[in-house]
């Protein structure tokens, strides 16, 4: 197939000059993100229906052109599972692309499996099996081999078509709204920055540990979060999450101790007299500053009761409406919902199955069971 490869502004403002033409575009990322905090972007793939475009945002200094594009309402942008491509987009320009229809949310609403990958949709539709082997290259790397830019446009050469398609399918439906509602829920997790006060509460088997080693656990986590942000490093990659929670769990007294606690050379060597430091601090906290025992969900009476009315109405919901069950709620936003109702922590928003298209679905049901739980 045919693709220009974007290496300076002038290509670049071309490119999305003739993009904004256009009543839709397909849009694709690569990027690379094995040790940092935040992804890495290697390539970004457009293709308006006549032209694919390969921009190299390394080569390229200012990318206002495209990030006009993004911006502009009147072009719609076309991803499939673009959950990870908002990030990059709100990473890499401080936007994410509007308006924004994933056609792997489109497919799940015509019935698709609910993760269908790109490869499938094009064998499906189109008939050609598409070469995956350069999924997990160094999009970093330069030189961009010949394989790769193939592999890269490929990924929005097929997809625009593919994208009208679904919407035709999904026209008589009466799910495209719904479906947009969706993208809208995808690309608002993707912009919730988590709250470092919070980070603690994501520890594995916090709710193990007493209020004074979870004091310590919550100064812990909040500071190694702000960490990997602020060198952008995966949070691993500065002190793993099960040695947190074992300073947390036996609160050390000295280098020696966090050594035979199991932490590394590297942790101990850079990190060791900051972890001592908030263990001291975590033990001169008064009483009444140390934070609520955390609970585990799953061990709340009536959990399992709970959870398994929810999963009977979602599939009476599904069936009615014809929908998969998977779609209209997953364990994670089940397990959502329960901590919501029991306030077990704080939420900004209302839980994703009692707001947008899914609590229009349940038509007050949820809410009914809820009350009874």
């Amino acid at each position: 197939m045919n693709y220009q490869l974007i290496k300076d502004c002038v290509q670049l403002a071309q490119a999305c000059e003739q993009a904004r033409r256009a009543p839709a575009v397909a849009l694709d990322t690569e990027f690379v993100r094995t040790r940092t905090y935040y992804p890495q972007t290697g390539l970004i793939q457009l293709y308006d229906g006549e032209t694919v475009s390969l921009i190299d945002p390394l080569a390229i200094d200012d990318m206002s052109a495209f990030r006009d594009l993004l911006l502009d309402i009147s072009v719609t942008k076309f991803l499939h599972a673009g959950s990870e491509d908002m990030e990059v987009f709100l990473n890499a320009f401080g936007v994410m692309p509007v308006p924004f229809i994933d056609t792997q949310v489109l497919a799940a609403f015509l019935n698709h499996p609910l993760s269908t990958g790109f490869a499938t949709m094009v064998e499906t539709y189109s008939g050609v099996v598409l070469d995956k082997s350069e999924a997990r290259t160094d999009w970093l790397a330069r030189p961009l081999t010949p394989k790769q830019l193939n592999y890269a446009a490929a990924d929005v050469w097929y997809l625009l078509p593919i994208a009208r398609r679904l919407m035709d399918d999904i026209a008589g439906t009466g799910w495209l709204e719904a479906a947009q509602d969706e993208c809208r829920l995808m690309q608002q997790r993707r912009a919730e920055s988590p709250d470092p006060q919070e980070a603690y509460r994501d520890i594995g088997n916090a709710w193990q540990l007493r209020t004074r080693q979870l004091a310590c656990l919550k100064l812990m986590a909040a500071w190694r979060l702000n960490k990997a942000r602020e060198r952008d490093l995966a949070v691993n990659f500065v002190v793993r999450e099960e040695h947190l929670w074992q300073v947390a769990r036996y609160l050390p007294g000295s280098l020696g101790e966090l050594d035979s606690l199991g932490l590394s050379g590297s942790e101990i060597r850079y990190h060791g007299k900051t972890l001592l430091g908030f263990v001291e601090q975590a033990k001169a906290l008064p009483q009444a500053q140390l934070p609520e025992p955390a609970v585990n969900l799953i061990d709340m009476p009536g959990y399992r009761n709970a959870f398994k009315l929810i999963k009977a109405l979602v599939q009476d919901v599904a069936k009615d409406n014809g929908l998969s069950p998977e779609l209209i709620a997953s364990r994670r936003q089940i397990n959502q919902l329960l901590n919501w109702h029991w306030k077990l922590r704080p939420f900004a928003l209302p839980p994703e199955l009692a707001s947008g298209w899914r609590d229009t679905l349940f038509a007050g049901r949820l809410h009914a069971l809820l009350a009874e739980v």
